[in-house]
């Protein structure tokens, strides 16, 4: 009798072996090139007073106020073109300021690609969508820069920003 178990059991799992079948299927991307950036306008405040605690702010349309001279002839936004994107892409868009020994810089931006419009603060990522043509990003750069130390009449000052662009 104990045969007879041995032998079922051996059938049995054998048959099932024999019912078992698989396909193998495929799993796939796209290609896809990160984007590349180009300074179109260097971004400058003009002149500011020497004291540290001096403060000036540029509005998105290039004005100053605060501790700057307005009639400043060397004033201009900062212009950023973000360009190689895909249709119809999702990302973040964040602009981030930073220190240099002298100055900090907190900037404010607005990007659009001439379909969507998006502003962001220093640091803060803002979701933006790129149209159906890919379109570049044109990122407007202003906000406020505050003296930390005490500058030199006649010095040039620089402090760095970042802007990073990630997909979602």
């Amino acid at each position: 009798m104990n045969k007879k178990l041995l032998l079922s059991a051996v059938l049995a799992l054998s048959s099932t072996s024999l019912l078992a079948s698989n396909q193998t299927f495929q799993a796939s991307i796209n290609g896809w090139s990160e984007p590349t950036f180009a300074e179109t306008n260097a971004l400058h405040f003009g002149k500011i007073r020497l004291a540290a605690g001096s403060a000036c702010t540029m509005d998105n349309a290039g004005a100053v106020t605060g501790d700057c001279d307005a009639s400043d002839a060397n004033i201009q936004l900062g212009g950023i073109t973000v360009s190689g994107l895909a249709p119809n892409s999702a990302m973040n868009i964040t602009v981030s300021g930073s220190s240099s020994a002298n100055l900090t810089f907190a900037p404010a931006t607005t990007a659009t690609d001439g379909t969507s419009t998006e502003t962001t603060a220093d640091g803060v990522a803002s979701a933006f969508t790129t149209d159906g043509s890919a379109s570049d990003i044109t990122i407007n750069v202003y906000g406020q820069m505050t003296v930390d130390t005490a500058l030199t009449a006649g010095g040039d000052y620089d402090v760095d920003y970042t802007v990073d662009v990630s997909f979602q």
